[in-house]
């Protein structure tokens, strides 16, 4: 009897222990679309994903997510462009301007500088659509990744519509020229983030203010505040 009970541990642990092994194998040889994939890792607990690297063993996310404006911004911590990790929160103290994108949205793509830099991969950019760097002269004149004014990206999508790669966020800057050592910096989403609340927010920027409050919120086709009549104008005021 206690060697039966023994041998049925056995398979139960064994099995557990292959799901996340199946699914980080079905990931990177993408035989199932990439976001159920991501959904059933969401699924699992962090002790089990983390083990095969699907994610971090560590919170990504120290707060609400999505953000709620008037409340203290969520404390994210992702890797950046270069693979190193990154605390938002250790931006206290400046001005930052958060924009979420998704490779696919041709939105994102303008915002990001398509206009003078190409679409990045097969996508296409939005026409008639200038990068945020440059609604952030006009409107605020500020330039964005300095000292006082930190520009951070949230990938959150990858080309596959799903959590996005290292080597596609390192691109992805390389392509738009965005330069970590000018505070310009792109952050890799993590699966734990995407829901169909973060899909609404793309394209979309947060304006977070030097105590790390979220004031201004222009995410989304529907966005609370609007971009060029809101958020750039109280840019230029937090940023004095």
């Amino acid at each position: 009897m206690v060697r039966l009970i023994k041998s049925v541990l056995t398979i139960v642990v064994g099995t557990v222990l292959l799901i996340p092994i199946g699914l980080a194998a079905l990931k990177a040889t993408g035989n199932l679309p990439r976001p159920l994939v991501d959904r059933a890792i969401n699924q699992l607990p962090v002790e089990l994903t983390s083990a095969v690297g699907l994610r971090s063993a560590d919170p990504v996310v120290v707060g609400d997510w999505p953000p709620v404006r008037g409340n203290k911004f969520p404390d994210l911590i992702l890797a950046d462009q270069t693979g190193q990790t990154v605390q938002l929160s250790d931006f206290s103290g400046k001005v930052i301007l958060v924009e979420y994108v998704a490779i696919p949205c041709e939105g994102c793509q303008a915002f990001s500088g398509g206009k003078q830099h190409g679409a990045f991969g097969s996508f296409r950019v939005q026409p008639g659509l200038e990068s945020i760097e440059h609604y952030a002269q006009e409107y605020a004149g500020v330039t964005l990744g300095s000292e006082d004014v930190v520009f951070v990206q949230v990938l959150l999508y990858g080309k596959s519509v799903s959590a996005p790669t290292q080597s596609e966020v390192a691109d992805w800057a390389v392509h738009f020229h965005l330069d970590r050592d000018a505070n310009q910096i792109v952050l890799r989403g993590d699966p734990s983030m995407l829901s169909q609340k973060t899909y609404e927010m793309i394209p979309g920027f947060h304006l977070i203010d030097r105590d790390f409050v979220l004031r201004s919120d222009s995410c989304g086709h529907h966005p609370q505040d609007d971009l060029y009549k809101d958020l750039l104008p109280m840019l230029r005021t937090l940023a004095r």
